[in-house]
């Protein structure tokens, strides 16, 4: 009888051990939903950067270079200059951003030819358009602006 007690004494120990664990394990799952569904969500604000940095590369006269080469210049220099603003710009996106750039000239209201960066990607719905105006070329009064589409993929 005394063997039969402890052995009883014995299972209720491991039960109420199994119940603890378990609203402990119920507990902790809570309180990690909770921070999650509470968290803000982080916005994408990378535009400003984007302007940031386009305004880094007009005082530089990096896009009056861009504009004049696009017109005048061999595809070599073409692909060099565009590979300078690619860079510039992919160096400030996050990971999985992504970009389109073309320029248009505001007096004939055309699209520069040769001017569009990376042209080729589908744009999703989901995109932030900035647009950056130049009025003057090495001195000269010309008025061009530069339409860029920003995103992230996967998003």
């Amino acid at each position: 009888m005394k063997r039969l007690t402890k052995n009883k004494k014995g299972q209720l120990f491991i039960i109420e051990a199994f119940i603890a664990v378990s609203v402990m394990i119920i507990m902790v799952t809570a309180l990690y939903e909770v921070q999650l569904a509470t968290q803000p969500s982080s916005e994408p604000n990378f535009q400003d950067d984007v302007y940031n940095t386009l305004k880094l590369l007009d005082k530089n006269g990096i896009l009056d270079e861009y504009i004049v080469t696009v017109e005048t210049g061999s595809a070599v220099e073409i692909a060099k200059i565009k590979n300078t603003i690619k860079q510039s710009v992919y160096g400030i996106l996050p990971d999985n951003g992504e970009f389109q750039l073309f320029c248009e000239n505001m007096a004939s209201s055309n699209v520069v030819s040769n001017s569009w960066i990376n042209q080729a990607l589908i744009l999703p719905k989901e995109s932030i358009g900035i647009d950056y105006l130049i009025a003057e070329i090495n001195g000269e009064f010309e008025s061009y602006v530069y339409h860029f589409q920003v995103w992230l993929k996967g998003v």
